[in-house]
């Protein structure tokens, strides 16, 4: 069989790249042995005929929901098989690539018992759920509120009598709605209601609440438990979002997780160390979003990258070759217009890796240190963690859909596998905190921290030390960056000092702004949304830089440390040139600057070409995951597009059901028609 141009051209630019791609796929995975890993799992999953690809399109809701129950059991029985540890069951999940009705059982119904409840709780509930005796979600969003937890309605009063809380919804808006899981699969739920107590108020606590028997899975007396319909997105049509509403459901006291606030018997109330440690299982989940964000926009670069390869599109000579082969198109990725469109995104995609690394590591020290009752940087990690959620999985899904646009026509194709990706992550933008909403947490932190500068500046924490360049006004004012030619740019200490001037002087301006008399917070959220990805971008700068140092203490090649020095630069310098405006206004960067700016990115566009498919390849994605006819590891796009084409039930005959009852009445209305 005679080679394709695609594969032959797709070979010729991953022999280009300049460093051993397995030192990156190390670099991201972790480890030789961790490369294994997860190769071994991705083939036991991606090769069992329940997890099959083919069985995403085309089924009612009845069917996706039961096809999700059955690779909910398959999942189970893999991990009893195969002897699963949670890491690898974790990544099981990951190569399944669909959200399960038991996903928020094992991401956040299990962590929340170990992280809430006292270490009897945990040694009761969390067997239950490990085993699968009990299957549970995590119950916070109602109908009628989703974002603002203070406004919950769900009430759980406590009755002296008895020693149980009565669970109650006090309208039905008070129903807790959108709960993956709860539609037809949990027996439990996490719930989050407001405590009262002799008719008190203490606001939201967790409470392990049982929502069906389990002799026959019917809702218990006082439970309405049902399935919230179809979504507009296919990605998550296998996942049972459900909801429940309470008629004064009775559960017992120990049944509210106490590790952090408790109720005694005689109704005494004991307050938490920290209001928000009740947002411990939040935390969780907003972090590891933002490793979620890079592996989801590096499946998207790869499949883009791939296929502008590949593609082909009239005859504008870049090189010498195209020049001595007029017949031959040029390779679409030789545009300097989709270089630009496309190399930040691979960028982008490897520094919010570090940033979710960072992220990790700050979430597992926090939650040792909650154990002994530390809370010292509960503030801090919730605030990252809220900043970069929002920040990191806007950049994932306008990534998502850039990659669509870039691959023309075909991205628009389901078989390109970007609409699968695409439709399966842009509700992470409004889940688990709204992407607009949840700036206002970080910005409210760096108000604190601003505060704290003043008065104890040995306590700022490290991603919020720059503040103290924000006290005096007018040198803010007065600094300008220090670049004189295009190659200053390149300098870590340059790119950090500007992200810094841009946070310090929005945190002034939104200190400023709220210290004013009358002045309502809600007026504020512009100034806080700038503000939170403002802080965010530079702490994903400032990851990024930091892994180059890692890097370098693994002996990672010097090909290999170039282009991670080449990314991180990207990173920075193209994040800084979209937002132009904010260093303009006061500034900061000069006209000269600018145009210094804009050649060095061009510069760093062009350094990276030759590298850009390796820089894909390193994510290791198979074939299978990517469910990519344009997207494949050969390259041979076209073949591959129209052969799924031809496979699909629609084009098995010649002439289409439904041929008689209708297109036969259509051409034969005004009689037969003439050929």
């Amino acid at each position: 069989m005679v080679e394709s141009q695609a594969c032959k051209d797709l070979a010729a630019a991953r022999a280009k790249t300049s460093f051993p791609i397995i030192e990156l796929t190390r670099y991201i995975y972790g480890s030789d042995e961790e490369i294994a890993r997860r190769r071994k799992i991705a083939n036991i999953v991606l090769n069992d005929p329940v997890f099959s690809f083919d069985r995403r399109v085309g089924l009612s809701r009845v069917e996706d929901v039961k096809t999700g129950l059955a690779m909910s059991l398959r999942l189970y029985q893999l991990r009893e098989e195969h002897k699963f540890t949670h890491e690898e069951f974790r990544m099981c999940l990951d190569f399944i690539d669909d959200y399960l009705p038991v996903g928020l059982h094992e991401t956040a119904f299990i962590p929340a018992i170990y992280a809430q409840g006292t270490d009897e709780q945990a040694k009761y509930w969390g067997p239950l759920a490990e085993k699968h005796q009990i299957i549970g979600c995590y119950a916070q969003t109602e109908l009628g509120h989703g974002s603002n937890l203070s406004g919950l309605e769900t009430t759980a009063t406590f009755n002296k009598d008895t020693d149980e809380w009565i669970i109650h919804s006090t309208t039905f808006t008070a129903s807790k709605w959108w709960i993956g899981g709860l539609g037809v699969i949990a027996t439990h739920a996490f719930i989050q209601a407001r405590l009262i107590i002799d008719g008190k108020d203490y606001g939201p606590h967790g409470f392990i609440v049982p929502i069906r028997s389990l002799k026959d899975h019917r809702p218990f007396p006082g439970v309405k438990a049902g399935d919230i319909g179809p979504k507009a997105y296919g990605g998550f049509s296998k996942i049972d979002n459900g909801y429940v509403l309470f008629d004064h459901h009775p559960i017992p006291r120990e049944n509210m997780l106490m590790r952090f606030a408790k109720v005694s018997r005689d109704g005494q109330y004991t307050r938490p160390p920290h209001s928000k440690l009740s947002y411990g299982s939040m935390i969780l989940l907003r972090s590891g979003m933002v490793r979620e964000a890079s592996m989801v926009l590096g499946r998207a670069t790869t499949i883009a990258t791939r296929y502008s390869t590949v593609r082909r599109q009239f005859h504008v000579p870049t090189s010498r070759k195209d020049i001595d082969n007029p017949k031959l198109e040029t390779q679409v990725i030789n545009y300097p217009m989709v270089q630009a469109r496309l190399f930040p995104m691979i960028a982008q995609a490897y520094a919010i890796l570090a940033a979710g690394k960072k992220m990790q590591v700050m979430y597992k020290s926090m939650l040792s240190e909650l154990m002994v009752g530390d809370i010292s940087s509960l503030a801090e990690v919730h605030s990252i963690s809220s900043g970069l959620k929002s920040t990191c999985s806007t950049i994932a899904a306008t990534g998502i859909e850039d990659c669509r646009k870039l691959m023309g026509g075909h991205g628009f194709s389901y078989f390109s596998g970007i609409p699968h990706i695409w439709s399966s992550y842009v509700p992470s933008n409004t889940y688990e905190g709204d992407n607009f909403l949840l700036t206002q947490q970080s910005a409210r932190y760096l108000m604190k921290q601003l505060k704290t500068a003043t008065t104890e500046p040995e306590k700022l924490t490290s991603f919020s030390k720059y503040l103290l360049r924000a006290l005096d006004q007018d040198a803010l004012q007065s600094e300008r960056c220090s670049v004189q030619d295009a190659s200053d740019w390149l300098k870590p200490e340059v790119q950090l000092a500007a992200f810094e001037h841009r946070a310090g002087r929005l945190v002034s301006t939104l200190a400023l702004a709220a210290s004013q008399e009358n002045v309502i917070w809600s007026d504020l959220n512009i100034e806080c949304w700038r503000l939170n990805h403002a802080q965010s971008e530079y702490v994903i700068a400032s990851c990024a830089i930091e892994s180059l140092s890692l890097a370098k203490d693994e002996d990672m090649s010097s090909g290999t440390m170039h282009v991670l020095k080449r990314l991180s630069d990207l990173f920075a310098l193209h994040t800084i040139h979209t937002s132009l405006s904010d260093y303009l206004e006061d500034y900061y960067i000069s006209p000269n600057q600018c145009q210094l700016l804009r050649q060095q990115i061009k510069s760093l566009l062009t350094a990276l070409a030759d590298d850009v498919v390796g820089l894909v390849d390193a994510f290791d994605f198979p074939d299978q995951l990517l469910n990519s006819a344009l997207g494949s590891y050969d390259g041979d796009a076209y073949q591959r597009l129209w052969d799924t084409a031809q496979k699909q039930k629609i084009n098995q005959t010649e002439v289409v059901d439904g041929y008689k009852e209708y297109i036969v009445p259509i051409l034969t209305q005004y009689g037969v028609a003439k050929l």
